[in-house]
């Protein structure tokens, strides 16, 4: 079986919004530039048989440096993927109960996001960027990947999966989920931790999200049947947030 990272799947299942730099970067990438398949930046409370699973642009660096740190202990589920295969890991947490938790986030704010990080990380030619909007491939890297294809241990293995939407009650919302999932042990050490706002892109420099918010309303906003068949899955993921 082939290597089967994000990039993968995003050009296997969404070849035809997957821009001409998609293809490129799947083929020539190193291993450190991509997200790599497995629990990658996923972190796991065996105690209370919780898991947290990343998704690229939801606030998932700053969820993960919360959990890291946080007085209930959670561990790095990433060194376990590289001693156990992906699925059969997934399986067995599954068939144990565990629940399994991410942040999902608003698939037009997440995609401009997502197209704002990708020009600051490759600096691509603006004109050429416009170009691929234009021609509805929507798909740069992972960034800009649809949400569910980070979840896809979860849904592949029918997990008990719970969503909570990223916004300004997020460290309510993820403190509250977690107290309520604690088995008696690890309550007696929980204490309320503050999620912080890492990687905010309002931070970059240069800073492109204006000109990718401008990018979205002028070739995407008007004519979105494309955009959304991509993002049905974001949507649906969204609705189900909490």
């Amino acid at each position: 079986m082939g290597r089967r990272a994000v990039i993968d799947d995003l050009v296997e299942q969404y070849g035809k919004y997957c821009s001409s730099f998609t293809f490129k970067f799947r083929d020539e990438c190193s291993e450190g530039d991509i997200h790599k398949e497995g629990f990658i930046n996923c972190y796991w409370n065996p105690t209370s048989k919780l898991v947290y699973m990343h998704v690229d642009k939801c606030g998932s660096t700053s969820v993960s440096t919360a959990l890291r740190y946080s007085k209930t202990k959670f561990f790095s589920l990433e060194k376990m993927t590289r001693e156990y295969e992906p699925d059969k890991l997934a399986q067995f947490l599954v068939q144990k109960n565990h629940i399994f938790f991410a942040i999902t986030r608003d698939p037009v704010q997440r995609w401009i996001s997502g197209l704002n990080e990708f020009i600051c990380r490759f600096q691509p030619d603006m004109d050429w960027v416009i170009d691929q909007v234009k021609s509805k491939k929507y798909i740069f890297d992972e960034h800009t990947g649809p949400q569910t294809s980070f979840l896809r241990l979860c849904t592949d293995n029918n997990a008990n999966l719970k969503l909570i939407k990223l916004d300004k009650l997020l460290s309510p919302k993820v403190n509250l989920f977690i107290k309520n999932n604690l088995c008696a042990e690890d309550l007696k050490t929980y204490e309320p931790f503050l999620i912080p706002h890492l990687r905010d892109s309002r931070d970059f420099d240069p800073n492109y999200k204006p000109l990718c918010a401008k990018i979205y309303q002028d070739y995407v906003e008007s004519d979105r049947e494309e955009f959304d068949k991509l993002y049905q899955g974001d949507y649906d993921l969204y609705a189900k947030g909490e």
